[in-house]
């Protein structure tokens, strides 16, 4: 059950979660994307290092994504039509990729040096379309019927708990939260699947979380869904036609809906130089509130900090200091608030 903070969105402190979660993705449509993180990939995602001054902490928290786990094989549902959903096996590497030694899990363990970080990682969509999933207890499962998906699910998060149980090194370093359902909307096809699954996930001690688009169909309805907690992607890009009083009108649905909300910091041609200094700016106490008072889930499509620091230095300090709630007002030329 969430709970609302007093600006009415959901606040992290409710169930003792850390705050500031970035969403890593694993794989992607190009083989330049990142598929297993190292600790020199996460080393800026983890503290804020500055020239002369001792490194400050950044994310609290951490979403593994999975995207693709095998060339032209999608765990992602919105990229299947670029490939092949994944079967059997790419769910398991899914599995293998998250403990990876050296990578992921284990590559943020070597850089803890304080509370343990907050993790929730993607289960693998069981895409309806799907006839030949692979063999689960001596069955092949076709994902057109609603009861063998929800098999398919329930088989993944027994194998993820069982090798999760055995990782002992991750004590003390890595807090695991829960799950993620991998698609922004939840039509009324899914919505049986989702809460089996999330009675199943909490039924193991653990908890669900969602990443739903402004407005996407099942975000007025998330907690009777199952989940624990939803934070809202606003939908707001710079050059996608939308204005930036989307922004107010995305927190205003997420007060309303009692969830957190989503700083998007991308790069491409959908992407303008000033929206991420509109997500900042809008989430002050005297606009939006969300710097304070929401939890909130940062995604930095088409590119990684490391990527921002060496193109944005200043909107890597900005996003810093956002984090920190030190975040004053950012001006630009032509800016219309």
């Amino acid at each position: 059950m969430s709970t609302a903070s007093p600006g009415g969105y959901f606040s992290p402190a409710s169930l003792a979660w850390r705050n500031h979660l970035c969403v890593l993705p694993l794989g992607g449509r190009t083989p330049h994307d990142v598929s297993r993180w190292t600790a020199f990939d996460l080393a800026p995602y983890v503290c804020c290092t500055r020239s002369g001054k001792p490194a400050e902490p950044m994310f609290g928290g951490f979403i593994l994504s999975g995207i693709r786990s095998r060339p032209g094989r999608f765990l992602y549902p919105m990229y299947a039509a670029f490939g092949t959903p994944a079967d059997r096996d790419d769910w398991l590497q899914w599995i293998d990729d998250i403990f990876a030694p050296g990578h992921n899990l284990d590559a943020l363990c070597s850089l803890a040096d304080g509370p343990p970080f907050d993790v929730w990682v993607s289960i693998p969509y069981p895409h309806p379309q799907q006839s030949d999933f692979g063999l689960v207890g001596g069955k092949r499962l076709d994902f057109r019927t609603e009861e063998e998906r929800y098999a398919a699910v329930a088989w993944w998060i027994d194998r993820f708990s069982d090798r999760l149980a055995g990782e002992a090194g991750l004590a003390g370093h890595i807090h695991f939260r829960g799950f993620l359902w991998p698609r922004a909307s939840i039509d009324a096809g899914d919505e049986p699947l989702v809460k089996r699954t999330n009675h199943d996930v909490h039924a193991k001690g653990f908890q669900a979380i969602w990443l739903p688009h402004y407005g996407g169909q099942g975000a007025l309805k998330y907690a009777q869904l199952g989940f624990d907690a939803a934070a809202v992607h606003p939908n707001y890009y710079g050059n996608a036609g939308y204005g930036v009083e989307w922004l107010d009108q995305a927190a205003l649905f997420a007060k309303m809906t009692r969830a957190g909300f989503q700083i998007i910091c991308g790069k491409g041609v959908l992407y303008n130089d000033t929206h991420l200094l509109d997500y900042l700016n809008h989430g002050l106490p005297e606009k939006n509130g969300y710097m304070h008072d929401a939890l909130l889930v940062y995604q930095f499509p088409n590119q990684t900090l490391r990527d921002l620091i060496e193109s944005r230095p200043d909107d890597y300090e900005r996003l810093h200091a956002f984090i920190r709630g030190t975040y004053t007002k950012a001006h630009y030329p032509g800016m219309a608030y």
